[in-house]
């Protein structure tokens, strides 16, 4: 029986990086079901330039990772009778040039159902000459069976994994990470994270500001290599635009952030590691564009005393490190 390929991903305003995304996707998935949440940049206007793609609304006001992967799998196993491989994706993973042609590929295509795909996702830097290697592959396929998905809030597994199932890691198909080629954008991402996970309860200070620390060396104690050109070559020969990367001054995440000031006020996140964004000319330029839900009054930053307290903090964190690794040498 023939394994239909459906590419599912969560959409918020990416069209800055949604035609590369389903450019590349479109030459190896049956269907592509995007869930928009509201997006309001001109990525709904993307979507229908490619024929693959299906777009369902995410009407949810809230950052919601369970949600949308319910509304994702249910739209699926609606759309798509017979045997299925789902595959998750963010618009900021491409997979390589090179994966269908290799032996793995047909292992993932013959996989039996229930079983859970796991792939290496190294992390592009910037310049995308390199890229951190990783060990450990990650969950980003199913095999579908009809299993239950249960999810967590934010950083969920994206696909069922029930207890017990089969894992499959397929060492030579690559899924490549494009997130850290545009440091600007992912420092907006973990500012976002920060004030998500402080709202929620979700991670303590601790966690939160190591875990999401604007000047964080991805790199450090992993392995960094060059990136393989087959990665890439074969979609630039479709003239796929794969190493083009635009920028500016703030991003939807930041107005994201925002919105959470004018709810909670600003204290509530100032020992977190986020106030390296100027929020009352970002909260101005919003107020311009004419963006709804800002906070009405001018930003309140944190007091010198936090300040020096989190400075502190940091670097007590920065040379226990250092020690760490000096030990584990």
């Amino acid at each position: 029986m023939t394994t239909q390929i459906v590419v599912v991903t969560p959409v918020k305003n990416e069209a800055a990086i949604l035609k590369r995304f389903l450019s590349v996707t479109s030459q190896f998935a049956d269907l592509i079901i995007v869930a928009d949440q509201n997006s309001t940049d001109g990525s709904r206007a993307i979507y229908p330039r490619y024929p693959k793609v299906v777009m369902v609304e995410n009407p949810s006001v809230d950052y919601d990772e369970a949600g949308r992967q319910l509304l994702l799998l249910a739209e699926v196993r609606k759309r798509v009778p017979g045997r299925r491989l789902i595959l998750a994706l963010d618009a900021d993973e491409i997979l390589a040039a090179d994966a269908v042609t290799r032996p793995g590929w047909r292992t993932v295509l013959d996989a039996a159902p229930g079983t859970v795909i796991c792939f290496e996702k190294p992390d592009i830097l910037s310049p995308p000459d390199r890229c951190i290697r990783y060990t450990r592959p990650w969950p980003l396929g199913y095999v579908d069976d009809g299993a239950a998905h249960a999810p967590q809030p934010i950083h969920s597994i994206r696909i069922p994994t029930p207890s017990g199932a089969p894992r499959l890691s397929v060492d030579d198909v690559k899924v490549m990470h494009f997130a850290l080629t545009q440091p600007d954008v992912q420092r907006a991402k973990m500012r976002l994270y920060a004030v998500i996970e402080a709202t929620q309860g979700t991670a303590r200070l601790h966690n939160r500001r190591t875990g999401y620390a604007t000047n964080r060396d991805y790199a450090s104690g992993h392995t960094v290599g060059p990136v393989c050109p087959e990665w890439i070559a074969g979609w630039e020969r479709l003239g796929i635009d794969m190493l083009s990367f635009s920028s500016r001054h703030f991003y939807w995440q930041d107005f994201e952030v925002l919105r959470y000031f004018a709810r909670h006020g600003t204290q509530k996140y100032w020992f977190d590691d986020i106030w390296d964004c100027d929020w009352e000319e970002c909260r101005e330029y919003g107020r311009q564009k004419g963006l709804e839900g800002l906070p009405t009054a001018p930003i309140r930053h944190p007091p010198p005393g936090v300040s020096m307290l989190t400075r502190t903090f940091d670097g007590a964190v920065a040379v226990a490190r250092r020690i760490k690794q000096w030990l584990g040498r």
